[in-house]
């Protein structure tokens, strides 16, 4: 497991990581490895490692004293299906004795439409709970603002090459001001994910975006290096 940052555009601070997989002992993206193991059903197993194994890194930086932040887990529409999904993460949180607010449940919008009911109404169980939601990779899928209105989410996430499109068309920047203040009005926090030079990053700050993730503050690290950005506060 490697974890990257999401900081705050207004304090620098470190607000919460996104936990992300890598196979240790091969150079293979998540990009390829990921796509075959939904197609196998591993990625249920899979999901559930990364599940127990965030859970039980948070219980060992809470018992080291830490300023633990919340942990985004990725969560595929193949997960999702599976019939003891939210009863896993109930457990998961009661065995490791964990605040529920500390999981922070990524999904994308196109894995959420899929079976929109069904996934709304897993959402809900969550929220119950206390866990975090975030719809990840907003702006490659559907991108339909409507549905904002009705999906308990706590975040939404801005993909990175939605981003860049919006940066290399004239006149298309100004399409984040909509979203931004949509997601405002519906209690939203906007997540911008692939942050890689300074300009884009000012530019969103000013347009309202909260939190910021990408090269520019960090690459996805080890759990050492985590343990020393809990305090670190970045130049906004």
């Amino acid at each position: 497991m490697v974890y990257q940052p999401q900081v705050c555009s207004k304090t620098g601070e470190v607000h919460a990581f996104e936990a992300l997989i890598r196979l240790k002992e091969h150079n293979l993206s998540p990009a390829v490895f990921i796509p075959v193991a939904e197609e196998t059903g591993l990625i249920v197993d899979i999901g559930y490692f990364v599940i127990d194994e965030v859970a039980r890194q948070i219980r060992e930086w809470i018992d080291k004293g830490m300023d633990v932040k919340p942990i985004g887990i990725n969560v595929s529409a193949v997960q999702l299906r599976d019939e003891g999904f939210v009863d896993k993460l109930k457990s998961v949180i009661k065995y490791y004795s964990i605040q529920p607010q500390l999981l922070k449940i990524e999904i994308t919008e196109s894995a959420l439409m899929e079976d929109k009911e069904r996934n709304i109404n897993i959402i809900e169980q969550l929220k119950e709970v206390g866990i975090q939601i975030a719809i990840d990779d907003f702006g490659t899928g559907y991108s339909s603002l409507n549905y904002l209105t009705f999906i308990p989410a706590d975040y939404i996430k801005l993909d990175k090459t939605f981003i860049d499109k919006m940066f290399a068309k004239e006149g298309k920047k100004e399409v984040l001001d909509g979203i931004t203040f949509l997601a405002h009005q519906l209690n939203l926090k906007v997540v911008v994910e692939g942050i890689e030079d300074r300009e884009q990053f000012n530019y969103l700050k000013v347009k309202g975006c909260d939190y910021m993730q990408g090269y520019l503050f960090s690459r996805p690290v080890e759990k050492k290096e985590v343990e020393k950005l809990f305090e670190c506060k970045f130049e906004v």
